[in-house]
């Protein structure tokens, strides 16, 4: 067995921790390795790629951005995470550092589940430029020093519009970032359990305007029109593209969903109740 480490980058604690679990995990029989990028902070030689050298697990040790950004860079690959959560509340992140090194003696022996999370996928047509799957959300908004421009963009199911939209934009989430961005702008929960694309608009000018769920089958395109504010695509609150007027997001359904690691069967309200509370 091969477990790759890659804890939260320029962080002292996370550091430690990854280095006991690497020390532990040799301890008990399994190769370990850590990202390259953060070999020197961990103080360990044997490294991988992600994304690129095949591991059996990766456990992953930070916050929610150190996770999204792992599963960026993994792209549609099947690789397992565990998370170890830096933080004291984290809503897919739920091994607490103190429990880490009994969860990782679990992972080798066995005694876990695989939970799978619905992703979604954007591409800028027209561009030929595919973004990273975002576990959480894609938001096209305004953009630029300010973000004080109106953004005017057009919502289609497919190819039937859905509406049009003046005011901050629009995001498409997932039903796990349905409790992240999109909550935060008026849209409803979404269970975790179901598959669907929620599409929530942000501060619009049409009172009108109300979020919508659809199919997980469907694809959603949002154009720009010529008369927009500075706008850009968002993924996952991580990686930015600025968009242009006249360009079509379009966002559908991950061929791969996040594959991650649980030691016991929390149910989502539970989960959600530990975060909010």
């Amino acid at each position: 067995m091969r477990i790759g480490v890659v804890p939260k980058r320029s962080s002292v604690h996370a550091a430690a921790i990854a280095r006991e679990l690497l020390v532990f995990g040799e301890e008990l029989g399994v190769e370990m390795v850590v990202s390259r990028e953060v070999a020197d902070e961990v103080r360990w030689g044997k490294t991988f790629v992600v994304g690129v050298d095949d591991v059996d697990y990766i456990v992953v040790v930070g916050g929610d951005g150190t996770l999204l950004r792992l599963l960026h860079r993994l792209g549609d690959s099947d690789t397992p995470v565990m998370t170890v959560r830096m933080g004291r509340r984290g809503f897919l992140l739920d091994v607490p550092p103190f429990e880490a090194k009994a969860r990782l003696r679990d992972l080798v022996e066995g005694r876990f589940v695989v939970e799978e999370y619905m992703r979604i996928s954007a591409r800028i047509e027209g561009r030929g430029l595919e973004l990273p799957p975002a576990l959480n959300d894609v938001v096209v908004s305004s953009w630029g020093p300010t973000k004080t421009k109106v953004v005017r963009l057009v919502v289609y199911r497919d190819d039937d519009p859905v509406y049009s939209v003046e005011g901050d934009g629009v995001v498409i989430a997932t039903p796990v970032g349905s409790t992240a961005y999109s909550l935060a702008a008026g849209g409803p929960i979404v269970d975790s359990g179901l598959e669907a694309i929620l599409v929530t608009p942000l501060a619009p000018m049409q009172p009108a305007l109300r979020p919508v769920v659809l199919s997980a089958d469907s694809v959603v395109r949002v154009r720009v029109g010529s008369d927009s504010g500075p706008a850009a695509c968002v993924v996952d609150g991580q990686v930015v593209e600025v968009l242009r007027p006249g360009d079509i997001v379009a966002v559908s359904k991950a061929s791969k969903p996040a594959r991650i690691v649980r030691f016991t069967r929390t149910p989502t309200y539970a989960r959600l109740r530990q975060v909010w509370i």
